[in-house]
């Protein structure tokens, strides 16, 4: 054996030794656990996608393809298949009724919380229920969505997957007994890798379950890293069974220059009136119609199936997710697409068309999902996007004829665009799209009209149990205490310098008996002839000497201090002042001089310390209230 090989042996082995020697700390960091518990929630996320993307596939198959005989254009990483319209009528109403119907009776029987698009639910979870999930919801969300996506209801595949990995997360941290903090990260772990996995997307998939969250800016930089391990994980394990290929097929595409950005800004301000649209009749579909027909819960997603059949049988591109659709209609036809000889449709629809079914599908998705049926809004928000995008550009062309200008660039800005601003999730929609389509090549406009979008968007969104900030959410709420008290110093308090109890250290017990019963003080500084702090007492100190009333007379002052005395200077933070009141088990705390630890200023109380704390709060919340107001003035149409 050469003298390498022998080394690399013995490296390896010390490596070995010293991983089993250290693995008792390793394993008991919280990082470790959840670094290590992300990789198991990235395979079964994976592994799950992989179930969902077969079985909803068979529920094309034998319910859409073999009953109504209904086939979809493909998508880029479909075969190659001719698209033919369905039928007849009767079925094509009848069947997403009763799809509907199915899926409520499981949910509304099983898991209540599976309904609706399922994205809000994990959200709810991670602010509001310290991460718990039901170990059955993620299995009733899928399969209750694979049924009403599978039967025609016009729903994204997001919510439910992303429910499937964050339930297996969450149950997970249940079983190994990891902390609170530990359970949610893992949660969040599982959404970013059934979502990074099912929509070929690894990286807008790990973002998407740190941003998600919240509905501004904002985003759970702890989750970064599980996210991003549970993703890589997930795509990969997905990858072994389905070989990942870009959703849409584009053609060579490329950003032109500043003179374009007018055209994007115009499409941004587009998105958001749409959005605006799309948000406020999906929850009033949800509060002002459903949840006012006197039937039961169950019973109401089959009313949302039969009315989007109806939809159907004129416009039949509004059933299901609509990728394929968007591909053909919108972006151009793909090279894997065979025309029926039979077919009505036509591949180049007209931009009037895009831009009606783009608002039909708010409409579709809207009885769909706000009845109580089960699936995601992603998908619909692609299609939504891509045809709007697809509409305002043929628009564009047709006006600016022969100046270069590229309808399907403005399809696939559209899809990040619009999801971006009603989903309040930029960073995610800008990298899905780009992996989704498999070019970074108009990147820079799709930065420019998501960042325009949720600028004109931010007081609406389409999951309500975003919050704005870490600040407001209970999950953080211990965080925020702390981390603002670490903010405010001393010297901004009301430190209490007069009317204080002062002892001088050669006082006789007697003396101080009678001085301490004529008080209301509860701390009692102790200080030398030259008036320096030397020590600190309080009336828990006192009652030893009371009870020894035999050695009593021999007491002084300083016999009852305390020292090294527990104090603060006006430099440090309440968080600080906090943490040495508990350990002095006082109310109060003296507070010195920087630099003179025996110059006492005063006392700091816990009442004028939590005054402090709130006073910061209520800045906060008047200056975000200054904001929001002035955020709405600035967005009316």
């Amino acid at each position: 054996m050469t003298r390498s090989a022998k080394s690399g042996r013995n490296w390896t082995r010390r490596l070995a030794e010293y991983v089993k020697r250290n693995w008792g700390v390793i394993a008991d960091t919280g990082r470790a656990r959840v670094g290590l518990c992300s990789v198991l929630v990235g395979v079964v996320s994976g592994l799950g996608a992989v179930a969902f993307t077969h079985l909803l596939k068979f529920m094309y198959v034998f319910v859409l393809g073999g009953l109504l005989h209904f086939h979809a254009p493909p998508t880029g990483e479909e075969s190659a298949r001719a698209v033919s319209y369905p039928g007849p009528g009767w079925l094509l109403v009848l069947i997403p009724t009763i799809g509907g119907l199915i899926s409520g009776l499981i949910v509304f029987s099983l898991a209540p919380e599976a309904e609706g698009h399922g994205t809000d639910a994990l959200i709810r979870a991670f602010h509001r229920n310290a991460g718990r999930i039901r170990a059955r919801v993620p299995l009733i969300k899928g399969i209750s969505s694979i049924i009403t996506i599978g039967t025609g209801g016009s729903a994204g595949q997001e919510g439910p997957i992303a429910q499937i990995g964050a339930g297996f997360g969450s149950n997970l941290a249940g079983m190994l007994k990891l902390t609170t903090h530990e359970r949610r990260l893992l949660m969040m772990a599982g959404a970013s890798g059934g979502i990074g996995a099912i929509f070929r997307a690894p990286l807008g998939g790990a973002i998407f379950g740190m941003e998600v969250l919240y509905s501004t800016s904002a985003t759970e930089s702890d989750a970064l890293l599980p996210c991003l391990i549970s993703s890589i994980t997930a795509y990969t394990t997905f990858a072994l069974f389905i070989t990942p290929k870009p959703i849409f097929i584009i053609p060579p595409l490329a950003f032109r220059g500043l003179h374009e950005l007018p055209f994007f800004a115009a499409l941004a301000l587009l998105c958001a009136i749409v959005g605006f649209i799309y948000i406020k009749t999906f929850y009033g579909m949800r509060d002002y119609v459903f949840h006012k027909i006197p039937v039961p819960r169950h019973v109401k997603p089959a009313i949302g199936g039969f009315l989007v059949g109806l939809l159907a049988l004129r416009f039949p591109q509004l059933l299901s997710g609509g990728y394929g659709w968007v591909q053909w209609g919108a972006i151009g036809e793909p090279p894997n697409l065979t025309v029926d000889g039979d077919s009505p449709f036509s591949p180049h629809m007209h931009m009037n068309t895009l831009l009606l079914l783009a608002l039909l599908k708010i409409v579709a998705t809207s009885l769909t999902i706000s009845s109580g049926g089960s699936g995601g809004v992603f998908g619909p928000s692609i299609f939504i996007g891509g045809m709007l995008g697809g509409a305002f550009g043929r628009m564009l062309e047709r006006i600016f004829h022969g100046t270069g200008i590229e309808p399907s660039a403005f399809v696939l800005v559209g899809m990040g665009g619009f999801f971006a601003g009603v989903s309040k999730t930029p960073l995610t929609s800008m990298v899905m799209v780009c992996e989704m389509s498999g070019s970074y090549s108009l990147l820079v406009p799709l930065m420019f009209v998501c960042a325009v979008h949720m600028a004109l968007s931010r007081p609406w969104t389409i999951y309500e149990e975003q919050v704005p900030s870490p600040i407001d959410s209970p999950a953080h709420q211990g965080d925020f205490i702390v981390d603002l008290l670490e903010r405010i110093h001393v010297s901004e308090t009301t430190v209490r310098s007069t009317g204080l109890e002062i002892v001088a250290e050669n006082a006789p017990f007697a003396r101080l008996v009678e001085r301490v019963a004529g008080s209301t003080e509860t701390l009692f500084p102790v200080v030398d002839q030259q008036g320096r702090l030397t020590g600190i007492f309080s009336l828990r100190d006192l009652r030893p000497a009371l009870l020894g009333a035999e050695w009593g007379p021999l007491v002084l002052a300083t016999d009852l201090a305390t020292r090294p005395v527990i104090s603060v200077t006006p430099d440090d933070d309440l968080h600080t002042a906090l943490r040495r009141m508990t350990v002095l088990n006082s109310d109060e705390i003296p507070v010195v001089r920087r630099d003179d630890s025996a110059s006492l200023i005063g006392l700091l109380s816990r009442r004028d310390l939590v005054s402090a704390y709130l006073l910061r709060i209520a800045a906060f919340r008047v200056e975000g209230s200054e904001n929001e107001s002035k955020n709405e003035h600035s967005i009316k149409f």
